[in-house]
């Protein structure tokens, strides 16, 4: 996977790992950047299965790797929607915590 290959480079911003959902704490939400590619990546998983969904940063400036210390409005948004549509897509699977 993509966003895998990032993060075991260390070519990514964390800017939220492991957020828990408020009704169902063991599904976990993080937040990834990617300077090189201007790209942020969204990752849902309840420890056993996970879903990413991906999506170019619509901030050209400040360049991401200067935005490390949190993300941007624009970024923000961009990144709470993929998250958003994950649950939508994936809930179902996602509470069902598989070999729980």
């Amino acid at each position: 996977m993509q966003l895998d290959r990032y993060v075991r480079a260390n070519a990514c911003i964390v800017y939220h790992e492991d957020l828990p959902d408020p009704e169902y704490p063991y599904v976990k939400c993080s937040i990834y950047g990617v300077p090189k590619t201007n790209e942020l990546f969204v990752r849902m998983s309840n420890g056993k299965v996970s879903f990413v969904a991906m999506a170019p940063s619509p901030v050209g400036y400040p360049l991401m790797a200067d935005r490390i210390f949190g993300l941007d409005v624009a970024d923000h948004a961009v990144a709470f929607g993929l998250a958003d549509k994950l649950w939508e897509q994936n809930r179902t699977v996602l509470i069902a915590r598989q070999g729980h």
